[in-house]
């Protein structure tokens, strides 16, 4: 029988940290943002919807067996779900102190920043797109900022400012990219759950089953409960409210829900796979005949 989870292991900026006593409804924004000196990730409208909780997360896509990095929305994020991953926040990009990122100079070049509230997200939107693809069109990166606002610029800053990185303007050295990636210093630092409100410490059960069969044990052995499967978890942004679950899983790591396969007559996409997991899948809805 699997056991629940009840800690996690997540690199920030190079720094491992261990963190237990902590519930399941946490999201990575609120756990990263209580943090000391993390708190350059915005919260805004917690419904995926703004960007400017955006974060870099580095995993392993399951269907590549490749390390992968990917922009994720921390508000919906659940704390848990990044158990084993590496995030780079705009902390780890660079500062005052330690320098700026490229990213970062030339949003401040292009006067990208009027507030200032949503450019983190901004640059770490734009540093999850190049660390895929160090060789955009300017399309590719204006498509890529669909999920950023910004209510002051009128965008025409920022997007003059990330199409400067467009193959046929004037890219970033991938190597740039990099080694801006956090200081790796092997330090490794605890969290007891003290730098949250008590009352979030209740009792749901967190599961991380690899394949289906550690899943349907899971959900018989708790047949009674209230329970609630997480991949993306972007209903939270939607249903904010839907009540207390007993337990939590997390399918994302389900195996058999991870597959691609082609044949000459069907193509089987796992339930756990996003859009953007294989830039394959574009190309083969596009070889569909739709009868």
């Amino acid at each position: 029988m699997e056991k629940p989870v009840d800690r996690i292991t997540v690199e920030v900026n190079g720094v491992q940290h261990i963190i237990f006593n902590t519930s399941p409804k946490t999201s990575l924004n609120e756990w990263l943002r209580s943090q000391p000196g993390l708190k350059g990730t915005k919260v805004t409208c917690q419904e995926g919807g703004c960007g400017a909780c955006i974060v870099a997360l580095t995993k392993q896509d399951l269907s590549t067996k490749k390390d992968k990095i990917i922009a994720v929305n921390s508000c919906l994020f659940p704390l848990f779900a990044a158990d084993g991953f590496k995030i780079t926040t705009t902390e780890g990009l660079g500062s005052s102190r330690s320098g700026y990122h490229p990213i970062q100079e030339r949003i401040a070049e292009h006067n990208g920043s009027q507030c200032g509230y949503c450019t983190p997200g901004m640059v770490m939107n734009m540093y999850s797109l190049l660390s895929e693809n160090a060789q955009p069109t300017k399309q590719e990166i204006e498509d890529g900022f669909d999920g950023n606002l910004c209510r002051c610029t009128g965008f025409r800053p920022i997007l003059d400012a990330m199409k400067s990185f467009a193959k046929d303007e004037n890219p970033i050295d991938i190597e740039d990219l990099q080694r801006c990636q956090g200081k790796c210093c092997g330090e490794t630092r605890t969290c007891h759950g003290c730098c949250f409100n008590q009352e979030q410490i209740s009792a749901p059960m967190w599961f991380k089953p690899a394949s289906l069969k550690y899943l349907y044990t899971i959900l018989n052995a708790h047949s009674s409960d209230s329970v609630k499967m997480v991949v993306g978890n972007t209903g939270k942004g939607v249903y904010k409210n839907d009540g207390d679950f007993d337990v939590y899983i997390n399918i994302s790591d389900v195996s058999e829900l991870n597959v691609i396969q082609v044949t000459d007559s069907a193509l089987q996409l796992g339930a756990a796979l996003s859009l953007n997991t294989n830039p394959r899948i574009d190309e083969l809805f596009s070889e569909i005949q739709v009868i």
